[in-house]
């Protein structure tokens, strides 16, 4: 079975995106898939399976795994203690590709994430080493974050040990062609979601017809585009409420949406609860 091409949702303002997720909020599983974006990902404890492409390891006291882009794999987290803690990481390949080239002292960072392509499982002593910076990034501002996120690679560059899951660069099962009309799908949406998404527009920049392109896109992503348009505006909408207690209408408009209540439905449909109940529970008061 091929795997589900997921679309990582990294916010305007960072470089990449960083998730954290405790026994009672962990990630929910998106079963077997893949995306374009490089993973770093940090399981403080308990055990499980890593399933990455046609490997499968155990891991029993936790794992710290770093695995390259277009990679298929298994979500990684387990249950099996209430204090575990789950830190999942994920950049696209520009942040390489445009960040790190301007910075000559990198080399050695630039080395570990080309490596990565092979997958890279830590021994347990380099992820007990690292892991008060993993579990420190919740406290941090996004400048924070960077830094930190920097000195774990450096870290991990200069003194970690780990072991190749792959002995070659494994190939997936999509064509580069699917893979790249993908990320250019994403990247649409990403760069226009705020504006009228045209199907006709992303059709022709990927020389598909627009039924071809609807079919195109669930077939490799199990969903439909609308739906998936719409839940993407709906996390744009939580990101604006987040920053700053943005109100309703303004945060409506700036993540794509024109009808309140058009809006106020999606944003139950993905979130259980309506924008106003949501302003509630993070503020203590309606917006």
């Amino acid at each position: 079975m091929k795997p589900m091409l997921e679309a990582i949702n990294v916010a305007t303002n960072t470089s990449f995106k960083i998730e954290t997720y405790s026994a009672t909020s962990y990630c929910e599983s998106t079963g077997w898939h893949i995306h374009p974006e490089f993973e770093l990902v940090y399981v403080k404890n308990g055990s499980g399976q890593l399933h990455i492409g046609s490997k499968k390891r155990q891991y029993t006291n936790g794992v710290l795994v770093l695995l390259g882009g277009n990679i298929p794999h298994a979500d990684f987290g387990n249950k099996d203690f209430k204090d575990n803690l789950e830190v999942v990481v994920q950049f696209k390949k520009d942040f390489l590709e445009e960040r790190l080239k301007a910075f000559p002292e990198l080399e050695g960072v630039k080395q570990l994430i080309e490596k990565s392509r092979h997958v890279l499982i830590f021994d347990e002593e380099t992820k007990n080493i690292v892991s008060d910076k993993f579990e420190n990034f919740h406290n941090l501002e996004n400048q924070g974050k960077l830094v930190n996120l920097l000195s774990i690679f450096d870290y991990l560059s200069t003194y970690g040990v780990s072991r190749n899951l792959f002995d070659t660069i494994p190939l997936n099962k999509y064509r580069k062609d699917e893979i790249w009309r993908l990320e250019q799908a994403f990247e649409y949406v990403n760069g226009n979601y705020n504006k009228i998404i045209s199907v006709m527009e992303i059709s022709a920049k990927l020389g598909l017809t627009p039924n071809s392109f609807c079919r195109f896109f669930k077939k490799m992503t199990h969903r439909n585009f609308i739906d998936f348009v719409n839940e993407f505006r709906i996390e744009k909408a939580i990101e604006h409420f987040n920053a700053n207690n943005t109100v309703i209408a303004e945060a409506m408009y700036k993540s794509g949406f024109n009808d309140p209540s058009y809006f106020t439905r999606q944003f139950k449909r993905y979130q259980g609860i309506t924008p106003t109940n949501y302003l509630k529970l993070k503020y203590g008061e309606s917006s």
